[in-house]
């Protein structure tokens, strides 16, 4: 993967902020969305224009959107399975590991224009959904891996010329692509109707037009970005309560919302409710909910879910938003049964299990190593080893990894 296309953690603390935008100038994310209208419609955007959104660090958040926005150029066509082949490229790309492979569109679409060869590189999981129409993405690769690059080109052309031969074998298929300092990749491979694309600009916008209903409707009520990571294809916004409530032995707590998108996965936008534990004097970590509990802390819009149903369920993601008292009494009955040096040696297990990809970062299995008394006087101490983790300076999928584990052990043990 080419690291130009990671998702990165956004440094704020210490960053110069405004902690306001206004309404108007957050709409200018969408000036070439095709859902800007739909959007505006839904949250009656052209009655609060000169509102102003206050959140801390909005206005960082906003102007490195803008900056990806400028440097990854997005856009999509549409092309017939004949007219579309893989071939292989002799030069190393910038951060492509491996042999670099590009997509070769003989015709294609573009804004309703058929044009001509055009050449883009697979990253993300391109290649393999373009080989898996075919059933041959574990055969293709092994092809790839032996330098096998003649028989590979082979097998393709015999699907082409079986797909030009019967027009009901010709499938056409949407294409996502990406520019990026004049190299042109292919992200992703979607169907042509039943794909709708709510990327980092839509999710910020309308997660922030939430937010802003919010606190228009509480007074009092206001909020932070405490974490934030993106791409040019995916964000995650940890947006938390700036009042803290009290957890019992978890000490001060505040109701926080993940906030996400993917393009790349099956579901596009998320709005989950977790918790950030406040230690004095540290940024805090964060707990994930158990997934199976009974209250509803969670929203998902599907890539397949058309524009206006979409936001009429984002509308709703205030419930999920202000739903964390159930979660904090779960986390208060976690401090009264729990041993912390036993929670401790359960984390340390799933880090230095085989199939772990943290068995061999030893920043991270370091936090967790010191064997601490097994009374609850000490559960502080686990907490802070929790916090040292949240501010370790890894992958950010490592890091997510790395909270699902930790949230899974202090809420079930496991």
């Amino acid at each position: 993967m080419s690291s130009r296309f990671d998702q990165r953690p956004l440094p704020l603390y210490g960053v110069e902020s405004t902690n306001r935008i206004k309404v108007s100038k957050l709409m200018t994310l969408l000036d070439n969305h095709p859902y800007k209208e739909n959007i505006a419609k839904a949250f009656k955007t052209e009655e609060i224009l000169d509102e102003y959104i206050s959140i801390d660090y909005i206005d960082v958040v906003h102007n490195k959107i803008v900056s990806i926005l400028s440097d990854f150029k997005r856009f999509g066509i549409k092309a017939y399975i004949k007219d579309v082949s893989l071939i292989e490229h002799g030069l190393p790309v910038d951060g492509i590991s491996g042999v670099p492979i590009k997509f070769v569109f003989e015709n294609y679409e573009y804004n309703s224009d058929k044009l001509n060869d055009l050449e883009a590189f697979a990253i993300h999981d391109a290649k393999n959904s373009f080989l898996g129409q075919y059933d041959m993405t574990k055969y293709a690769n092994r092809l790839y891996k032996d330098h096998f690059y003649d028989l590979a080109r082979h097998n393709i052309e015999h699907f082409k010329n079986l797909a030009a031969a019967s027009p009901a074998e010709d499938k056409l298929r949407s294409y996502r692509l990406v520019e990026h300092q004049r190299e042109v990749f292919v992200r992703g491979i979607t169907s042509v109707n039943q794909y709708n694309e709510y990327g980092i600009d839509f999710a910020f916008v309308v997660g922030m037009l939430v937010f802003h209903s919010i606190m228009k409707e509480n007074q009092g009520d206001a909020y932070g970005i405490s974490s934030v990571a993106l791409s040019a294809s995916k964000l995650e916004l940890i947006i938390a309560d700036k009042y803290l409530k009290d957890a019992k032995g978890f000490g001060k707590v505040s109701s926080s919302t993940i906030i996400s998108t993917n393009d790349l996965g099956s579901a596009s936008l998320k709005f989950l409710n977790i918790v950030k534990v406040g230690i004095k004097d540290s940024k805090g970590f964060y707990i994930y909910p158990d997934p199976k509990k009974d209250y509803k802390n969670d929203l998902m819009v599907t890539h397949s879910t058309k524009v206006d149903n979409a936001l009429v369920l984002i509308k709703g993601a205030k419930g999920i938003i202000r739903s964390s008292d159930e979660f904090i009494e779960e986390l208060e009955k976690v401090k009264m049964i729990s041993k912390p040096e036993e929670l401790r040696s359960r984390i340390v297990f799933k880090l230095e299990n085989k199939n772990s990809p943290f068995k061999t970062i030893t920043s991270v299995k370091d936090l967790f190593s010191t064997v601490i008394a097994n009374n609850i006087e000490n559960f502080a101490k686990l907490l802070d080893m929790c916090r040292k983790a949240e501010e370790l300076d890894i992958e950010y999928d490592l890091k997510d990894k790395l909270r699902y584990i930790i949230s899974d052990i202090i809420l079930n043990k496991k």
